[in-house]
């Protein structure tokens, strides 16, 4: 009866440690790695804009100018969609990046849609900023 005792007692603790590891650890583990998902996209984006401030530029016009938007759930997100061509030595592009490194990280504030919308109008000439390695990756802003 005393081994009993000990193999009750052995799985009670080991029950408490697994229910520790589980309502503390692993939360930690998921905030976590988020944060490391975040940090390492934030990594990508500086070094995307950081790269791209040395890329040449050209007069582009711009094609499209409006603002999009998406729902998500019960949330309702827009966002502007600007496209606009361009020509490196004879040949033509086409691009609807707006900000160098927002394909890594992006964060939208209120208004912004409109003030982008508003920067870039249908018809506008406007510099655009092209990897000389890869003219068809281009940006507005760098």
């Amino acid at each position: 009866m005393d081994n009993l005792n000990w193999i009750i007692t052995g799985i009670g603790v080991f029950a408490g440690i697994a229910g520790v590891v589980c309502s503390i650890i692993i939360p930690i583990l998921v905030i976590g790695g988020i944060g490391f998902f975040f940090y390492k996209r934030n990594q990508k984006s500086t070094a995307y804009r950081q790269t791209a401030q040395t890329w040449p530029a050209v007069t582009g016009t711009v094609l499209m100018s409006t603002i999009q938007s998406k729902r998500i759930g019960q949330s309702h997100k827009t966002y502007p969609v600007v496209i606009y061509q361009y020509v490196v030595n004879g040949q033509g592009f086409q691009g609807q990046t707006i900000r160098a490194g927002e394909q890594f990280l992006s964060a939208r504030v209120a208004g912004q849609p409109q003030a982008t919308v508003a920067r870039y109008p249908v018809g506008a000439s406007v510099p655009v900023y092209y990897n000389p390695a890869n003219p068809a990756e281009s940006v507005l802003e760098r």
